[in-house]
């Protein structure tokens, strides 16, 4: 139950603060006085777009706030699940900050705005006008059958099995719409995984096979200059190592004079033997140079292969290569198991088939069962609205696959008159007609759920007299079931209310603003006749609003 509203500096409203009580509340106003601004701010505590132009002083924070009492309201468990601390007394808060910036609050724990939306939305459900034309939509259609039927938990089921349904389908379904590309995909990659799987990567050394290469090209050129270094080196003619001899045997002369000269002996010793140990490597390894065409072809061969898959792949290494050829085993592998993975989706969806059909059955059989009572509940309030012959008929057939309400089809069907034929309700109702119809069906509902604080918003729109009294009735019958507040222009209407506030404006020389006061007594009848006769209170209005108030 709403406890409680303030409002400070929206729209014409400086300050506002408002209290509430059970029952039914009546607020009135002539047109223009800002009754729609209240709907507004409710709208803010509902989650809709905030925007900087509803603040009314532009140097100044907009606040909107109401206190809610949820005792009665299961709703512990969405406070668990968002984290946030249950309080029976629950104050919810929307911020506008001058530059338009917008928070949200539940006690006083910054949320999400989805969240207060969801709070919201399981608080206030508020009727305006331009909700009548939901009447001709199917979702509202549904969600009216199922209140009837106290679906609400199969409904949930069936929502979270329904998205599971959903998902499968439509993995197996992009497997099997790519499944001939894949196989040609798994080919391909077969392919190149084969090619490079036979090249034997890891025997290939290529820096080596490069050298290699080289040596047996310029074989000829290298045993050359190989010879004539032994030549210089250790050769019959003056040879380095015969000419460093010559030098030792002089320097052996005078080793004895002093140390220096026995070291400079020494080191001429020591680099004749590093000498001839060069020469001896390098005639060894010259006499193992030789022309090789055969192998000069193989390497070739070998190297021309690899080359061919580094420019192929955009590679550089034979390590990157492998590092492919891995990669490619894995997807191969990934591939090969998708006759087994489309298999596995068939069943799995075969289940989650299964468990659909029965809880869609076990919601259409409700339905069905509902349908009758409704159609009599509803009929029964027509009476009382002046639509004595009109009739509201429930169509229900069963829809040719799953749908995001169950396994289902559904057409409210009205008539107005009598001898007319039951057509969809949004081709033949009128205005009057569909805010009657719209009022039965939530006073109906109200028999069978507990519905959050109703706000209505002109639900008299296009009656007047006898009408508005049954509504009147009516909105009083659903006041002892929920909180119930009502715009409305018709003193029938507002003389029932358990509860009265009045909107309006006052204009100084600098600004407008719109106010609202809680009107008792002498203020009520006062209000109730000057909606009766106008401005001018005539005895006999002050009379009529009096019996209006049964005073």
């Amino acid at each position: 139950m709403l406890s409680q509203l303030n409002i400070t500096n929206y729209a014409l409203i400086d300050a506002v603060e408002l209290q509430f009580h059970k029952g039914m509340t009546a607020i009135t106003g002539e047109t223009g006085s800002g009754k729609s601004i209240l709907l507004g701010a409710f709208g803010l505590l509902l989650g809709e777009r905030a925007e900087s132009k509803a603040i009314k002083n532009e140097n100044v924070k907009c606040i909107v706030e109401a206190v809610f009492d949820l005792k009665g309201y299961d709703l512990k468990p969405f406070f668990k699940e968002n984290d946030l601390d249950y309080d029976a007394q629950t104050t919810i808060r929307r911020e506008i900050s001058p530059g338009g910036k917008s928070r949200a609050f539940i006690n006083d724990t910054p949320v999400q705005l989805a969240t207060l939306r969801a709070l919201g939305n399981a608080l206030v459900d508020i009727h305006s006008q331009h909700e009548n034309s939901l009447l001709g939509q199917r979702a509202f259609q549904f969600e009216t059958i199922d209140a009837f039927a106290g679906n609400a938990a199969d409904r949930l089921q069936y929502t979270q099995l329904f998205e599971k349904y959903k998902s499968l389908k439509s993995e197996l379904d992009h497997l099997l719409q790519n499944e001939t590309k894949m196989r040609q995909e798994l080919d391909y990659l077969k392919f190149q995984w084969t090619e490079l799987e036979n090249a034997a990567l890891e025997n290939i050394h290529q820096q080596g096979m490069e050298q290699e290469l080289e040596t047996l090209t310029h074989a000829e050129q290298i045993k050359s200059v190989l010879n004539g270094v032994i030549t210089i080196l250790d050769g019959e003619n003056s040879s380095v190592i015969a000419q460093l001899n010559g030098a030792k045997s002089q320097l052996q002369k005078v080793t004895h004079f002093n140390s220096h000269l026995e070291d400079f002996f020494n080191r001429a010793q020591s680099n004749i033997i590093e000498l001839r140990e060069l020469a001896r490597e390098i005639e060894s390894y010259e006499a193992n140079v030789m022309l090789d065409e055969k192998q000069v072809e193989v390497l070739n061969e070998k190297l021309s292969a690899l080359y061919h898959l580094q420019q192929k792949h955009r590679m550089q290494s034979t390590e990157e290569l492998i590092q492919l050829r891995n990669e490619l085993e894995q997807k191969c592998g990934g591939f090969d198991n998708l006759d087994d993975k489309i298999e596995e989706l068939k069943k799995r969806l075969n289940q989650s088939n299964t468990e659909l059909e029965l809880v869609a059955k076990k919601i259409s059989d409700a339905r069905r069962k509902a349908a009758a009572l409704a159609t009599r509940e509803v009929k029964r309030y027509f009476e009382a609205l002046s639509l004595e012959h009109a009739e509201l008929q429930v169509d229900l057939a069963e829809a040719s696959s799953f749908n995001e309400f169950g396994k289902d089809e559904i057409q409210f069907l009205f008539k107005a008159n009598k001898g007319g034929n039951l057509l969809p309700i949004k081709q033949v109702a009128s205005g009057g007609e569909i805010s009657r119809v719209m009022l039965a069906i939530k006073a109906s509902i109200s028999r069978h759920k507990k519905l959050p604080v109703l706000i209505l918003d002109e639900i008299d729109q296009g009656v007047s007299g006898e009408v508005g009294n049954k509504i009147g009735l009516i909105l009083k019958e659903m006041s002892a079931q929920m909180q119930l507040l009502t715009i409305t222009h018709l003193p029938q209407i507002a003389g029932k209310a358990d509860n009265h506030l009045k909107v309006f404006k006052i204009t100084t020389s600098q600004a407008t603003s719109t106010m609202v006061e809680e009107l008792a007594g002498e203020a009520r009848i006062n209000e109730l006749a000057e909606m009766l006769s106008g401005k001018t209170l005539t005895k006999a209005a002050l009379e009529n609003a009096r019996e209006l108030l049964g005073n």
